[in-house]
């Protein structure tokens, strides 16, 4: 496998997904750190979170707790790089550039007792002294799993309706967007007020007194449980001020996506913590025959919107679930990803994935565009193709 293989590779995994497959209790993109005994309380508020936009994962207390998905399966399996590869090659073959589309029916029945207490493995002739030295320091992982694997499950502060609550309660305390930068940054994107208001966008106005208001409203363990508040005890979106609510089909939202409106801002999307419900604009998926446009990104869908096309939003190429595949009954998909190389990897990813539903798909200009007049530029996306300016 080539360097520019393993990079297409890796950007189709969904490191959630692995992680759950690797037997880890994921939920709300965040687990319990291998090594509970360096946290207080045994972390039992979970410390170690889940990236599915840059696939990787870190511990917030543990610095040495990180890496990408292959060091995920290093960690759990207490493996070699090339073992660790040679296992999600295995175990999700059908990505592989050239791989035939194939009915998935594997089902996560990895345990992680099993993963856990493999036995040592010398490493392989080819793996760097760098990466052998990395391995012998993370042989104390297993015996960490096998305190981490507890039969006593990690103490939920909120039940999943008090989540959900606290959830809307915080975004009927955001401001409409009117009038604000976050209207003239979406106006700059060709995004107006129909759109603003029918998807009801959402921004802060006041971090300080909205920070405030959220410690005087809830205990400060629950609003970082929900994700809302960071380790250090503060609202998180302090540099990311623009809402976008994912509305279910009653229009309420339990979930969401916050915008920097700051150019220099890295990164410039930050999503609520914890596993994405259903793709953006859900309601278009409304089981009537019929074409729609599937977007990367939030921003991308409400252009569509803006010019009267259907179109639903995925936070990350390596985001969209199987699960969300009977959503999708009686539609024929549109791709419409970023043109880079994260985009063709996810477009590649995603022609596989509705294959093997039946679900017909086309990718954005294939067969009408022939000479490229209409197609995006390398490095484009769907709102800059419509002429927005960053």
């Amino acid at each position: 496998m080539t360097e520019e293989e393993l990079k297409q590779f890796k950007a189709a995994l969904s490191i959630t997904t692995v992680a759950m497959d690797l037997g880890l209790p994921v939920v709300r993109g965040r687990c319990r750190c291998f090594f509970p005994t360096r946290h207080a309380h045994g972390d039992r508020t979970p410390s170690v979170s889940f990236s599915e936009e840059r696939g990787t994962f870190r511990c917030w207390v543990c610095d040495d707790v990180r890496g990408d998905v292959i060091s995920l399966v290093q960690f759990v399996k207490n493996c070699s790089f090339l073992e660790a590869l040679n296992w999600l090659k295995e175990t999700y073959g059908f990505l592989l550039r050239g791989a035939k589309p194939q009915v998935q029916n594997r089902v996560s029945t990895t345990n992680f007792a099993s993963a856990s207490t493999m036995p040592n493995r010398a490493p392989v002739s080819n793996v760097s002294p760098e990466q052998s030295a990395a391995l012998v320091a993370k042989t104390a992982v297993r015996d960490a799993a096998l305190e981490y694997r507890s039969p006593e499950p990690a103490k939920e502060l909120v039940s999943e309706d008090e989540r959900k609550k606290i959830i809307l309660s915080f975004l009927k305390m955001l401001s409409p967007v009117d009038k604000t930068p976050a209207a003239a940054y979406l106006a700059r994107r060709r995004i107006y007020k129909p759109i603003w208001d029918k998807m009801l966008l959402r921004t802060i106005t006041d971090y300080g007194a909205l920070n405030n208001k959220l410690k005087e409203t809830y205990d400060l363990e629950v609003l970082k449980y929900v994700g809302l508040f960071s380790e250090k005890g503060n609202l998180r979106y302090y540099k990311h001020p623009l809402f976008f609510p994912y509305l279910d089909t009653k229009r309420r939202s339990f979930y969401f996506q916050a915008r920097a409106i700051d150019s220099t801002v890295v990164p410039k999307e930050l999503n609520l913590r914890g596993t994405v419900p259903y793709p953006y604009n859900v309601s278009a998926l409304d089981e009537r025959p019929g074409w729609v446009y599937l977007c990367e990104g939030v921003v991308d869908t409400l252009t569509f919107l803006g010019q009267r096309i259907d179109a639903i939003g995925i936070p990350g190429v390596r985001s969209f679930k199987t699960e969300w595949l009977p959503l999708f009954k009686n539609k024929s998909v549109v791709l419409c990803l970023d043109k880079d190389e994260a985009g063709r990897s996810g477009t590649e990813y995603l022609q596989t994935v509705f294959a093997n539903a039946n679900i017909r798909t086309v990718v954005l200009g294939d067969g009408v565009d022939q000479f490229g007049k209409m197609s995006m530029k390398e490095g484009e996306d769907i709102n800059d193709w419509f002429g927005g300016k960053k």
